[in-house]
């Protein structure tokens, strides 16, 4: 379904990604573990063209194009089939929650307000937020403010769901709600690839690990592999240090 190959990206002088390769199938959570400066964020933004990179090659369905040769039709029609939630939210202050969601819809889809509205409705409901709508970001915690992000995401109904570090910026009372709207999404098969800490979240609900380190793929497998047998010294010694905390 989405695949990226030998994705190379600098800044400057500093390669943060270096010939990544990566297949996603329908239906995957996909999560990406590593330590900061490893490249996961990079990795992610460049798959949606939110960053540009220098080289590699994108097979996305029936679009195929090297990365750094896309038009901006193409890269419209990508961002039409994906949807990102961020670290820190992106909602519109100014706008309430239902406002929030329903903005991609209407401005960026061209659906009717109506309809728009009713979408929003329901894609807030799923993420428990029904008694939310018209509150303003201001009036909603980290956690609520998030998965108004995650509605947002949702609403528009994409072939894949980048999640980069959802959870990050969140008091830790306040992760469990958002993990378990992101559970609700994996049992349902909806396509998501997570950048993540959050080590027994990403043991429970993905079909596949990636561990990143220095720009770099050291190791992947399933859950049971890397958690319970990883083969990488690597990916071992920065298992013990993160589940040790």
């Amino acid at each position: 379904m989405l695949e990226v190959k030998n994705i190379c990206k600098s800044f400057g002088e500093n390669k943060v990604l270096k010939d990544v390769s990566l297949t996603v199938h329908k239906g995957e959570v996909v999560v990406i573990l590593g330590p900061s400066g490893s490249g996961k964020t990079t990795l992610l933004r460049c798959m949606n063209f939110l960053e540009s990179a220098d080289s590699g090659f994108l097979d996305f369905d029936d679009i195929h194009t090297p990365f750094n040769r896309a038009t901006r039709k193409l890269i419209l029609q990508i961002r039409k089939k994906t949807a990102f939630v961020f670290q820190n939210y992106n909602l519109f202050n100014n706008k309430t929650a239902l406002e929030n969601v329903m903005e991609g819809l209407v401005i960026g889809r061209h659906i009717p307000k109506k309809m728009a509205e009713e979408i929003a409705k329901r894609s807030l409901d799923k993420v428990g937020l029904s008694d939310r709508y018209d509150y303003y970001p201001s009036s909603l915690s980290g956690g609520q403010q998030q998965r108004v992000g995650i509605a947002r995401a949702v609403a528009v109904n994409p072939d894949v769901i980048f999640f980069d570090e959802p959870t990050s910026a969140l008091d830790p009372e306040l992760i469990g709600d958002v993990l378990e709207v992101m559970k609700n999404l994996a049992r349902e098969r909806i396509t998501m690839i997570i950048v993540t800490h959050e080590m027994s979240f990403a043991e429970e609900v993905a079909d596949y690990v990636v561990f990143m380190d220095d720009g770099m793929i050291v190791e992947q497998g399933s859950p049971e592999q890397i958690f319970h047998n990883p083969q990488q010294e690597r990916t071992k010694q920065f298992l013990n240090r993160i589940l040790k905390k």
